[in-house]
């Protein structure tokens, strides 16, 4: 079984401590990181992918091909990016790393935050950039990913930020602003792009996600990160912040009819919004953009609906 580390930082060295040993009452084993921060990285990587649990399902056609461990391959998958340019890490390689694809890696390896930082440390040499405070982060099974990935419509995942951590190519088409940004919260909220391109985009868009926000907070009192958030965009914006005091509450309905104008021609697509719930994680909301079939012009069909 792999062992797990704690990265102990004083004056400028870095420490490994295997906890499993301290908690077995042994003597501790120490390293150091020394110049040779390359096998130092590929070791801990390859550690940390290793101690991965199964699912029943992942366990039992890992077992008929003789291969009990979580693969290169599906670590690859579940960040998104090549098999080349992961395994490159886990042998050690050292390259410019963008820190999406390390915080990717550390969601899909359930990185706690002081190996989250040996990470950087090891393939960076910096610490990470601060997650704020309460920020909680959430990893995407192998079985969820394959089902947005296969959507033929636009279809994304919440979570209780209102962030989207995973998104299919067709998203774009409504969202481009997904290739820099998760934050559907900040986007829709003080973004002027969203108040010209969603209509209605008060009572449609803005006021659903202001009560889900309202329902985060109350669900999860102690996370200053939704708080934070929440905040952020109320100051940045007074009409946000109107239509929350107000209490502007309209409910997030399991189908709803709006409005969007596309980038490419600014015409205005009728699309009905399905928000379903992922029954394995209860905080995160898959979310789908159906386009309505020979939609009439768009400011009849919304205003006699």
């Amino acid at each position: 079984m792999a062992e797990r580390f704690r990265l102990v930082i004083d004056a400028n060295q870095f420490v490994l401590v295997l906890v499993g040993a301290v908690e077995r009452g042994e003597m501790a084993i120490v390293r150091h990181v020394s110049e040779d921060r390359n096998s130092e990285l590929a070791a801990c990587v390859k550690a940390w992918r290793h101690r991965l649990v199964l699912d029943d399902r992942q366990a039992l056609r890992k077992r008929a091909r003789r291969r009990p461990n979580i693969t290169q391959e599906e670590i690859a998958e579940m960040v998104g990016v090549s098999v080349v340019w992961y395994s490159n890490l886990e042998r050690g390689v050292r390259a410019n790393y963008s820190d999406g694809f390390l915080d990717a890696v550390a969601e899909a390896l359930r990185l706690g935050r002081q190996e989250r930082e040996l990470l950087y440390l090891l393939a960076v040499g910096r610490l990470p950039p601060a997650v704020p405070i309460g920020t909680t982060t959430v990893v995407v099974d192998h079985a969820l990913r394959q089902f947005v990935k296969g959507q033929r419509w636009a279809t994304y995942v919440l979570d209780r930020y209102a962030r989207v951590v995973l998104h299919n190519e067709a998203c774009e088409t409504y969202y481009p602003w997904l290739r820099n940004d998760r934050s559907y919260l900040r986007w829709l909220l003080t973004d002027a792009d969203a108040r010209r391109r969603l209509v209605n985009w008060a009572t449609d868009w803005a006021a659903p996600l202001l009560t889900q926000m309202r329902i985060a907070r109350a669900r999860h009192p102690t996370d200053a990160g939704i708080a934070a958030l929440v905040d952020a965009c109320l100051e940045a914006d007074p009409e946000v912040s109107c239509l929350w005091e107000a209490q502007a509450a309209r409910e997030s309905l399991l189908r709803s009819r709006r409005g969007i104008r596309l980038c490419s021609n600014q015409r205005t697509t009728l699309i009905d919004v399905v928000t379903l719930a992922d029954p394995g994680v209860s905080e995160l909301q898959i979310v789908s953009l159906l386009p309505v079939a020979e939609a009439a012009p768009a400011s009849s069909a919304l205003h006699g609906r």
